[in-house]
């Protein structure tokens, strides 16, 4: 019962932080997507796929539809490799439990660790999403939700375009 409180405490505080960033943060005033990778600590952004069209996931271990698309998203960021980047915003987590989503679901690809949710409340109305940008960092696709293999081919070719 302890477990399912924090759970449901940390689902309101995350929905709490969107509703603020949402409202608070026009297109323009929006944080860079940066911070510290959530497995090394070293800097990360989205400006260092300069020229890549990039996929952004926003993802938390304690989120279950984070989970349910987990082994996908790590096949097609390994199978797109070559066209496409993948990053991550690990919202409303710990690093701990970071440390085990990426092991359970054999997932490569960096993510930018947003314990308080500001990144992924500017940027999102909720976990999972995923932000599809193209090479000259455009956002032109959101996936909101588990997304699925027809979701990201879809996304993949708006973000490939010339």
């Amino acid at each position: 019962m302890r477990l399912r409180s924090k759970h449901i405490v940390l689902r309101c505080i995350f929905l709490a932080a969107l509703v603020w960033g949402v409202a608070g943060a026009s297109a323009e005033a929006r944080p860079r997507i940066a911070g510290r990778d959530v497995l090394t600590g070293k800097p990360l952004s989205l400006n260092q796929f300069h020229g890549r069209p990039v996929f952004v996931n926003v993802w938390g271990s304690w989120c279950g539809g984070c989970n349910a698309e987990a082994r996908l998203l790590a096949r097609f960021s390994r199978a797109h490799r070559s066209q496409v980047a993948f990053l991550g915003i690990d919202t409303m987590d710990s690093r701990t439990a970071a440390r085990a989503f990426y092991d359970r679901y054999d997932t490569d690809y960096p993510s930018i660790f947003d314990p308080r949710g500001v990144i992924a409340g500017a940027w999102s109305r909720g976990a999972p999403t995923t932000l599809v940008f193209n090479r000259r960092h455009a956002l032109v696709r959101t996936i909101e939700g588990a997304s699925t293999l027809r979701q990201l081919r879809a996304a993949l070719k708006a973000a490939t375009r010339p």
